[in-house]
């Protein structure tokens, strides 16, 4: 059963800020923003979080808590950057947009993120921390190396993450299929520095997990399932009241897994520009909240044009029975099926790539089952082939 909260629960923020897409930052947000990272490097923040996360890293991921955990941590990076800037709010880096040629994404330019690490150490160059030298867990320059050397091979594409957040009816499961997914690929395909415990250290990982937070809350909207939390936590079986994991070096104090199920009430004062704001009353299990969007709006994309030819292009080529299997959130009830005639038209794009697979190093390190990650790749793989075999035209 999902733990359930108080109806009454914290108060509404007065304060809400949204957290932007980092595609829409100007060239003087990215230097305002390395402005705020080398002052919190110079101050030994960045390092802190690096050594927290490490510390706590088999708690907080292959289980449940993996949500609330990083909502929480970047929550804390975000207010601590705050300090130095007061504007400061972290973006989000929306990497199914760029998820067949991730390398090309001008997040990762040097004026933005930084492009790959150089040198026989693959030292990040440029960028916002561009030749910043790190000193946990030893001294050494910030590192970025691509997994396919100059280039960065195949991430998970929008739809993907749609079947997701439309079809995953637990936060246990839709947790899985995202850890295992989008999480792991970027963190493999970016490497070096983001390919370790510590890897909080690179500001690739807090856009990053804002992102995966951004889907979390999409996911909450689409299912009208703000206070479920449901399955393994970090000491046993999941409860609301469970302690979010905390290391000295970056406390939470004492905050509980309720404490930040919700965004835009009490001390999670923010919002995401492409994603349903915070409902206008805190949320009960039979209480929706009175903003709630269209679950057809509910996609792996952030872009609204797209999400809007992604939704049309279902609809239009996928079976009543199939929508309603990855994509119900749609409403394939009066889906006519494609009839065996039918072909893709001859000037479609290229077909969806697979996605890729973790590496059993990035399994281990998580101590992830291994026959959970082949089961959710195979999931994966069979949405691509769903699509890929019908008149669906990807968008993205």
């Amino acid at each position: 059963m999902a733990a359930l909260g108080s109806a009454q629960g914290p108060p509404r923020c007065s304060d809400i800020r949204v957290r932007r897409n980092a595609a829409s930052l100007s060239a003087q947000d990215w230097q305002s923003i390395s402005n705020v990272l080398r002052q919190m490097h110079d101050d030994g923040v960045l390092s802190r979080f690096g050594a927290s996360h490490d510390r706590l890293f088999n708690r907080v991921h292959g289980n449940t808590c993996f949500f609330p955990f990083h909502r929480r941590y970047v929550l804390e990076f975000e207010n601590i950057a705050r300090q130095y800037d007061s504007n400061f709010v972290v973006p989000y880096w929306d990497a199914t947009e760029s998820f067949r040629n991730p390398a090309a994404d001008p997040i990762l330019s040097s004026t933005a993120l930084g492009t790959n690490g150089q040198g026989n150490d693959h030292c990040l160059a440029n960028g916002v921390q561009g030749e910043m030298q790190l000193s946990y867990p030893s001294q050494h320059c910030l590192r970025r190396n691509y997994d396919q050397g100059n280039t960065i091979g195949p991430w998970y594409s929008p739809e993907i993450i749609s079947s997701y957040i439309q079809s995953d009816t637990s936060l246990a499961t839709f947790r899985e299929n995202i850890e295992y997914s989008i999480h792991g690929a970027v963190h493999l395909g970016m490497g070096g520095e983001m390919n370790t415990g510590y890897a909080a250290q690179d500001f690739s990982f807090m856009v990053h997990h804002a992102n995966l937070d951004r889907l979390w809350w999409d996911w909450q909207n689409a299912h009208n399932s703000f206070l479920m939390y449901d399955g393994t936590g970090s000491n046993g079986p999941a409860s609301l009241s469970d302690i979010i994991p905390e290391d000295s070096s970056v406390p939470f104090n004492g905050d509980t897994v309720e404490s930040v199920m919700v965004l835009g009430y009490g001390n999670v004062c923010y919002t995401y520009d492409s994603s349903t704001g915070p409902p206008q009353s805190y949320p009960s299990n039979n209480a929706a909240p009175q903003n709630q969007q269209q679950s057809n709006s509910f996609s792996g994309s952030s872009n609204p044009a797209n999400r809007a030819l992604e939704s049309e292009g279902l609809r239009n080529s996928l079976g009543s029975d199939v929508i309603n299997r990855l994509f119900p959130g749609l409403g394939g009830g009066n889906m006519r099926k494609r009839s065996e005639s039918q072909t893709k038209p001859t000037n479609c794009g290229d077909p969806i790539p697979f996605p890729p697979r973790l590496t059993p190093e990035w399994i281990a390190m998580h101590k992830y089952d291994p026959d959970r990650v082949e089961k959710a790749h195979r999931y994966a793989c069979e949405i691509v082939e769903t699509l890929n075999n019908s008149t669906y035209i990807s968008p993205y």
